[in-house]
């Protein structure tokens, strides 16, 4: 089940809702790999057609959008045995992210000065 987070500006009060995690869904390869670009889903298709079982592990997780300057949620997969991890793009924009490892520590993206603070708002799955 995954986690629906609130991340707010102490400073200027910019605020975003993101789901975290996974969920039921997100058991099965294919559908995961929809979720990427059509060149990705292809890439990884051509993984699974090698073997009857991919290993894999697969979450949403926070990412920061310079080109927006917004917080999103992106897809996330990662395939163990080829050890291969691919990071899905900007929700709004379409444009590269880069994940967030620890929000507690990163300034908000829209004043550039503020600390930003998460809240768990509620699950999803």
């Amino acid at each position: 089940m995954g986690e629906i987070k609130r991340i707010t500006c102490k400073s200027c009060g910019a605020g975003w809702e993101c789901r975290t995690g996974c969920g039921i869904m997100h058991g099965k390869l294919d559908r995961v790999a929809a979720l990427f670009p059509e060149d990705i889903e292809i890439e990884i298709a051509g993984i699974a057609k090698k073997t009857a079982l991919v290993p894999f592990d697969f979450s949403y997780q926070l990412s920061y959008c310079k080109e927006c300057q917004s917080i999103e949620s992106v897809p996330v997969l990662w395939l163990l045995e080829e050890d291969r991890e691919y990071i899905g793009r900007c929700g709004q924009c379409g444009q590269k992210t880069e994940l967030i490892k620890a929000e507690d520590k990163m300034s908000c993206p829209v004043c550039h000065g503020g600390d930003l603070e998460t809240e768990d708002i509620g699950g999803w799955d």
